[in-house]
């Protein structure tokens, strides 16, 4: 079994898209070298006012990490979502991948009833995962593009 946390937080993050990119592209570096050393995959949501993650390994790794996130003054309110035990990794290949919403993925987002604005507040963790999954495969689709034109 694997522990999965879904949680959300306010992005405090001053300045503008670049300054939010950056910053995006910073804490998605970070763990990935932390997760990769803990046996954390997951996945983080981005859209410049929430963030939106999923974090799965063991128990203790989960929540001391949620426990680091939670304390990280780039965000506030973190709030979990859930806390469950599942059959196995759902993003095993990611310590943590990332989708920052864009245009291009707009209709994943409306896949899952998500309109112009996110609000966590009101989704579902089920949602989240789904969601989670779904960008996963629209990122490696469009990875997988991008190797074929070369």
């Amino acid at each position: 079994m694997i522990h999965q946390l879904v949680y959300y937080s306010r992005n405090t993050v001053p300045g503008g898209d670049r300054a939010m990119l950056t910053n995006l592209r910073e804490i998605v570096s970070a763990s990935q070298r932390n997760n990769s050393h803990k046996g954390i995959t997951g996945f983080l949501i981005f859209d410049k006012t929430w963030f939106v993650q999923i974090l799965e390994g063991d128990r203790s790794k989960v929540t001391e990490t949620y426990n680091r996130i939670a304390r990280d003054t780039r965000h506030a309110t973190a709030t979990i979502m859930s806390v469950r035990d599942v059959e196995g990794r759902l993003f095993p290949n990611w310590t943590m991948g990332g989708a920052m919403r864009t245009p291009e993925m707009q209709e994943v987002y409306l896949q899952h009833g998500i309109g112009s604005e996110m609000n966590p507040a009101t989704l579902k963790s089920a949602q989240v995962v789904a969601l989670a999954l779904d960008l996963q495969a629209f990122e490696q689709a469009k990875r997988q593009g991008q190797r074929l034109a070369s």
